[in-house]
């Protein structure tokens, strides 16, 4: 499976404090590990959003947003429910 980052993830992943910043790539990590084998892990948080668009959960607060196809994973956001609500309206 590809993977891409967009330019809006990267800066919203860099407003993250390194506590949160470090859960944001086990969280990934996870998520990738459940596309490969099928497994979820406890607490991912996997919810589709809309057709091809998802978020997991890091915490109580904050979520990663992105694009599934075929066999691309295209993150485009991490950030709080503000945040995902506002790029949803975009996308």
């Amino acid at each position: 499976m590809r993977v891409e980052y967009l330019s809006s993830y990267d800066r919203s992943f860099q407003k993250l404090d390194p506590r949160t910043q470090t859960k944001t790539i086990k969280a990934i990590d996870r998520l990738l590990t459940y596309f490969q084998t099928g497994q979820r892990s406890l607490g991912l948080g996997l919810r589709q959003v809309r057709q091809k668009t998802w978020e997991i959960r890091i915490d109580l607060d904050t979520r990663i947003f992105f694009q599934l196809e075929k066999d691309l994973v295209t993150f485009i956001l991490v950030g709080n429910h503000d945040d995902i609500r506002r790029t949803i309206r975009h996308h």
